[in-house]
């Protein structure tokens, strides 16, 4: 009886899992466990963006001379949302502002492999977040 149950239990989670890599792209461990999910105390600059669809991103920046030092986010979003965000994250760190303001919902999707078509704008919401909080930096000197 209980190995049938933990056949039960593991194909079951195979099938989740399965599900998330198509939802997600090859990046499902980001919906799991975001790396760069959480609300930064005293940032330098935060981009907020609300899609259409209800979802809301908010990039986090802290900058040094120049260069983002670290960045996190916060959404309200979907798993499509939750990856974007973390991969927006993890792209911009460690970049000076100017190659930071070059990354596109193109660059993130690429990164994460893709996502379905009806969610592919949650790459460009997390996009724009980063776009809005390098504005606002930038509108701070």
């Amino acid at each position: 009886m209980i190995d049938n149950l933990d056949t039960l239990l593991t194909d079951i989670q195979q099938q989740c899992d399965d599900a998330a890599h198509s939802m997600f792209g090859r990046e499902t461990s980001r919906w799991h466990n975001p790396t760069y999910a959480r609300i930064m105390e005293s940032p330098d600059s935060v981009g907020e963006m609300k899609g259409t669809c209800g979802d809301l991103i908010k990039i986090f920046l802290k900058i040094e001379n120049n260069v983002i030092t670290e960045a996190s986010f916060y959404t309200t979003g979907c798993g499509p949302s939750i990856v974007s965000g973390d991969m927006a994250c993890e792209l911009s760190t460690g970049k000076t502002v100017d190659e930071a303001s070059e990354i596109g919902g193109e660059n993130i999707l690429e990164r994460l492999g893709g996502l379905p078509e009806d969610k592919t704008h949650c790459a460009h919401l997390a996009s724009s977040a980063l776009q809005e909080a390098l504005g606002n930096w930038l509108g701070k000197k």
